[in-house]
């Protein structure tokens, strides 16, 4: 029991005589790609909610003059700021009470490196009511990329726009 008594104390010493190890160093709380996330997100909520009041001119205030827009619909190509304002224009002129339902936003990633870039991207659900009558709800997928400024440059939308289109039809009988 003496010699464990001895050996339990000079392990002490031993350990006790280490210099102490030097701390993990903690990553930064946010990085480059983090901040440009959250300014480029409220960029894009600023864009929704400037649609979802009807304003295309403040719409127009996030994107940049020289965006490339990719509409959903089938065949599309890369269209224009005014272009893309023209389309949002359309569904004004149809649609009542737009609204972005449960959207769910989140960071996008370099197709390289699949490390944040700065860009956004998010899931939801518009609803509207067609001038028809008619409720609609689409679900939605969108990716967006900004410049330095926190002006959309690039944009891609993904959704049902038959189904909607076919959803608001006249019923024949």
């Amino acid at each position: 029991m003496k010699k464990l008594i001895c050996f339990f104390l000079a392990a002490l010493a031993i350990v006790g005589c280490q210099p102490p190890s030097q701390p993990t160093p903690e990553p930064p709380k946010y990085d480059a790609a983090k901040i440009a996330y959250e300014k480029n997100l409220a960029t894009i909520k600023a864009a929704i909610k400037a649609f979802e009041n009807e304003n295309l001119e403040e719409f127009g205030r996030y994107v940049s003059d020289s965006v490339a827009y990719y509409p959903a619909s089938y065949g599309s190509k890369k269209s224009t700021k005014e272009d893309w304002k023209n389309l949002l224009g359309f569904y004004i002129s149809e649609f009542d009470s737009i609204r972005l339902a449960q959207p769910l936003f989140l960071p996008g990633i370099d197709s390289v490196t699949h490390k944040p870039d700065g860009s956004v991207r998010y899931y939801g659900s518009w609803v509207s009511r067609h001038k028809f009558g008619v409720k609609t709800k689409v679900a939605f997928y969108g990716v967006y990329e900004f410049d330095d400024n926190n002006k959309v440059i690039y944009a891609q939308d993904f959704f049902d726009v038959g189904g909607l289109l076919n959803a608001i039809a006249p019923k024949k009988k």
